[in-house]
């Protein structure tokens, strides 16, 4: 079996690809950007290949995607910050992307496309994010019902854990803490998240793709553990053990969901249980210490310069 992760640099591409090589899947990373240090250093190398790529370059998606069996397409404009101020751009990455993998998928006659979406199709929040993973989601029905092509859309909750993103909301809470002793909460203290730590959440994704029965289906993977940010940072607070402080935001206008949205769909996501998974707490203070070692280099390479 063979397998394709667009965005294989990104958190939860490289994530899925070290799944996929635990598994013993021989992987294509596909991306703009080299592969992660620690893919390298993979025991597992000689099952890695890596293409550098633009989702916009059709020629060397299908390149990339002969003789897959997978492909799971992480690849996006996914910080919701960005994607405000870039409409076109993250329509062209997003949505025209999307579709250049499909077609490629269709032509190399992949056999199940798994395309990495969000909890936030299902509300009203999001912006231009949101708007082009639904439209993403439409593109997968439609390639399956025009092309038979197999689809699995995978609806991602809050995920958090290590080498994330520096805009994943957790690292920043983490370096932000360390660093001021403050955070500033876009939301109420009221506001609930799921949060799912990459590990899981990659675990249940390879799961997924090798059970047929969520072929053509909508599969939401979030946490277990639902908690209001009040909660969360007060948890946090613990672990640290020293006063922290955080302001909360009033606008009405925020671009995040107060609650994991749900809505009325016709394709019913069907929501995975974990049978094991990485407790929030633990979590959060494997990240606290992560982001203390990233400061602590920061700060010997700054000596030096000085």
């Amino acid at each position: 079996m063979r397998a394709l992760v667009t965005g294989g640099s990104g958190f939860l591409g490289h994530h899925i690809i070290r799944e996929l090589l635990k598994q013993g899947i021989e992987t294509t990373g596909y991306d703009i950007l080299p592969p992660r240090q620690r893919m390298r250093d993979s025991s597992r190398e000689k099952l890695l290949n890596f293409r550098r790529g633009d989702l916009l370059d059709q020629k060397g998606l299908v390149e990339s995607m002969e003789g897959c069996d997978l492909v799971f397409h992480t690849a996006a404009i996914a910080d919701i910050e960005e994607a405000r101020t870039v409409p076109a751009r993250t329509m062209e990455v997003n949505v025209v992307g999307t579709a250049n993998c499909l077609e490629a998928a269709r032509r190399c006659g992949v056999k199940r496309f798994l395309l990495a979406s969000s909890v936030y199709t299902a509300g009203n929040r999001g912006s231009f994010y949101r708007i082009s993973k639904v439209a993403g989601e439409s593109l997968c029905r439609s390639f399956h019902e025009e092309f038979s092509l197999g689809y699995t859309i995978l609806k991602y909750g809050s995920l958090y854990g290590r080498e994330a993103n520096h805009w994943n909301f957790i690292y920043n809470v983490c370096r932000e803490l360390l660093t001021k002793g403050e955070f500033h909460y876009t939301s109420t203290p009221e506001a609930v998240r799921e949060y799912i730590h990459i590990s899981d959440a990659c675990r249940e994704t390879v799961r997924i793709a090798l059970d047929p029965q969520f072929a053509n289906r909508t599969v939401l993977i979030t946490g277990h553990q639902r908690m209001k940010m009040g909660e969360f940072f007060e948890m946090v607070r613990e672990i640290l053990g020293r006063e922290i402080r955080i302001t909360y935001a009033t606008d009405e206008n925020r671009l995040h969901y107060v609650m994991t949205p749900y809505a009325f769909e016709t394709d019913i996501p069907v929501r995975v249980n974990l049978s094991q998974y990485v407790d929030i707490s633990e979590g959060i203070l494997d990240c606290l210490r992560e982001v203390q070692r990233e400061l602590d280099r920061e700060k010997g390479v700054k000596g030096r310069e000085d």
